[in-house]
């Protein structure tokens, strides 16, 4: 029972603010302390799982919504380019079959044979596009999550000036 009353005021604390008691201006300036940070971590395979469920949701929870339209945008037009083709390809294939009924002596147009597998292979190429598009934008989310804390905004400065001993020196210092 002692046991229990100690881990149920130790879950309170963990949840509570711990302040001491003072004038109400100081404690309106200063924030109170926390035992443990509340903020969840930014998980990479988080990113990769919800980018591999719905292309473009990896992006959306790294904060980059600017990336979604780009991603959907290749994917239109990946998808767009293998239907065509495939609409294509079938229109070429019923000509064959077309002629094949009507005499199976017939020689079909070697121009014709070369334009459907042509069609053939720009569809092959669609798909391609599509996988590669969905796999780069899953690769895209697990990268950003990663850099997610990471600060860029240090400032770098660099100098090329001449040097005696050498032609040209490039020094650079972090402020």
């Amino acid at each position: 029972m002692k046991w229990l009353f100690i881990l149920c005021l130790l879950t309170a604390s963990v949840s509570l603010p711990l302040s001491a008691q003072s004038d109400s201006t100081k404690a309106a300036t200063k924030p109170p302390l926390r035992l443990f940070s509340m903020k969840p971590p930014h998980s990479p395979t988080k990113a990769a799982i919800y980018s591999a469920a719905i292309p473009g949701l990896g992006q959306l929870y790294n904060r980059k919504y600017w990336k979604m339209p780009v991603i959907y945008a290749g994917m239109g037009a990946a998808t767009y380019l293998m239907l065509d083709q495939r609409s294509k390809t079938k229109e070429l294939n019923l000509q064959f079959e077309k002629a094949y009924a009507i005499n199976r002596d017939t020689i079909l147009d070697a121009n014709l044979i070369a334009q459907r597998d042509n069609h053939r292979r720009m569809r092959d190429f669609g798909i391609l596009a599509i996988t590669a598009v969905y796999a780069l934008q899953i690769i895209d989310a697990t990268v950003d999550a990663h850099f997610f804390r990471f600060n860029i905004d240090q400032s770098l400065s660099a100098k090329i000036a001449p040097s005696t001993t050498r032609l040209i020196t490039f020094t650079y210092r972090l402020p």
